[in-house]
């Protein structure tokens, strides 16, 4: 499976095409200053269906944008949520449809993909790790399954992607 993170920035219904170039750039950061190849990046997803995956993007970066993502942490959010909504998108029957509001545990609203309403009928969550480990990667992957709790009311299905930078690798699965 290939992932073209270039993709994003063509807009989903709830993510604007601005507002997916703003999160490819952080992704494209945060992969440079790993010093992975824009030209296909080994890329392993654990989870629910463990694959292998090859990254590539387009090579955007420049000083401008080292200056303008000078802040490694947003930088390692913004490009988490890139991976974590493109391995939405080809992993499960969802596209993202919204934004979800601060304080209830999740960080996106997924609906079907040939749904023209954007009824919401999923939960995704999302973390990024610029540098750590498995155990680190699962940690994460823990506490943000507890985050869902505050949302479990809806009774939709939750998806949980955790995204490290360093080897680069994904954990993404459903919460059982």
């Amino acid at each position: 499976m290939t992932l073209n993170l270039h993709e994003i920035t063509s807009g989903l219904p709830g993510v604007s095409p601005v507002a997916g170039n703003y999160l490819y750039e952080g992704c494209v950061v945060c992969l440079t200053r790993q010093s992975h190849s824009p030209h296909g990046t080994e890329f392993l997803v654990s989870g629910d269906a463990p694959k292998s995956c090859t990254l590539v993007w387009t090579d955007i970066y420049t000083e401008q944008l080292e200056r303008t993502w000078a802040d490694q942490v947003d930088a390692t959010e913004q490009g988490a949520v890139c991976i974590a909504i493109l391995l939405a998108l080809k992993l499960t029957n969802y596209t993202v449809i919204e934004k979800s509001a601060r304080k209830n545990g999740f960080d996106y609203w997924l609906g079907d993909k040939d749904d023209m309403l954007f009824q919401h009928k999923a939960r995704l969550e999302i973390s990024g790790i610029f540098e750590g480990g498995s155990k680190e990667i699962n940690r994460r992957y823990t506490i943000k399954l507890q985050q869902t709790n505050l949302s479990d009311s809806s009774g939709l299905p939750a998806y949980i992607g955790i995204v490290e930078f360093s080897r680069p690798t994904a954990k993404f699965g459903e919460k059982r």
